[in-house]
Order: C-alpha cells, then sequence, then structure tokens
C-alpha cells in the first residue's frame, strides 16, 4: 500500500503523535551534540508534517501544521526567535500521543 495512503488513514492524532516521536528524537540528538542525527530527525519531522498537510481530512488545521513547520525549522535550523524550548516542544507533541 502506498506510504501516502496508509498516513491518510490514520486519525489526526496518530500522525501529530508520530511526528512528535521524530520531534522527541532530533531533540534527544540537538542535546548529544550530533548534529547529523538532529538534522535527520527534524527533516523526518517535518516531512511527516507536510504530508499531514496534505491530508485533505486537515484542511482546517493547515494553518496550525504549518507554523509546527516554521517553529520546528526556527528551533533546529535557524536563530530560535520564538524562544522555544524542549518542554514547550514535547508538551504539544505529547498532548496527542494515543
Amino acid at each position: 500500500m502506498d506510504r501516502t495512503l496508509r498516513w491518510f488513514e490514520m486519525r489526526i492524532g496518530e500522525q501529530i503523535s508520530n511526528i512528535g516521536s521524530e520531534v522527541n528524537r532530533a531533540i534527544r540528538y540537538k542535546n548529544r551534540n550530533d548534529e547529523v542525527k538532529k538534522i535527520h530527525f527534524y527533516e523526518k519531522a517535518i516531512e511527516l508534517l507536510e504530508l499531514t498537510c496534505d491530508d485533505p481530512k486537515n484542511k482546517h488545521r493547515r494553518g496550525e501544521l504549518q507554523f509546527c513547520i516554521e517553529e520546528l525549522t526556527d528551533y533546529f535550523v535557524g536563530t530560535n526567535q520564538y524562544n522555544t524550548t524542549d518542554e514547550a516542544l514535547m508538551k504539544y507533541y505529547d498532548a496527542f500521543l494515543v
């Protein structure tokens, strides 16, 4: 089965939980100063967020999802202008745990 179709079959909470797992891994490797793995897991989270944006059932959430992409990019590869913390990110994504 096509990966996109499998992703679209998930409820939004399952999608965000999976994204949160990638964010958690990116944070873990950021804190270990492992830039390569941090970027790998950050990019995976962004890929899944973009896929979630493309899911027709999430069209009313696209603004929030786009902000998530912006915030993660700012945090992991930008200047952290939003003053995001590890704890704030995980609090958001953990709220969707299923």
